[in-house]
């Protein structure tokens, strides 16, 4: 898989499926299904079999897209950590595209660092998303 969807499925919110019961999970508020809506797209674009596919210029458009989306659309409680996961996604992708597609030149430290940094605002995500989307979220493939 690309660097680019690994970035992608690392500093975003990667893989998730339905928290409720057989019964269903309960209604989502109004005020956030917008927002509901465009992170069960995002997850189904980074699941897909295309994801990554086409080199990191595609890959790291298709992430900052995704970001973006997501950001839009947050709820108000989520706007500082979209912010923060936005910021540290462009510095990813600055790196990603210094290497000029080259494997071999990809800071890995670099990129663990804006992950590491990225923890808090992702598990406020997770967390606030599924109590909001009833979602389950798990850790990328």
């Amino acid at each position: 898989m690309p660097i680019g969807a690994v970035l992608a499925g690392t500093l975003l919110l990667a893989g998730c499926g339905g928290a409720g019961e057989d019964a269903g999970p309960p209604p989502v508020d109004p005020a956030v299904r917008s927002y509901c809506d465009t992170v069960v797209r995002v997850q189904a674009e980074q699941t897909s079999p295309q994801a990554g596919q086409g080199g990191v210029a595609v890959a790291s458009a298709a992430a900052r897209k995704q970001v973006d989306d997501l950001r839009a659309t947050a709820p108000p409680e989520l706007a500082a950590d979209w912010r923060t996961v936005s910021d540290l996604t462009d510095q990813a992708l600055g790196s990603l595209a210094a290497t000029r597609g080259d494997p071999n030149r990809i800071d890995r430290a670099r990129l663990t660092d804006l992950e590491a940094r990225s923890q808090p605002a992702v598990q406020r995500i997770k967390d606030v998303t599924a109590a909001r989307c009833h979602v389950r979220w798990a850790s990328p493939p």
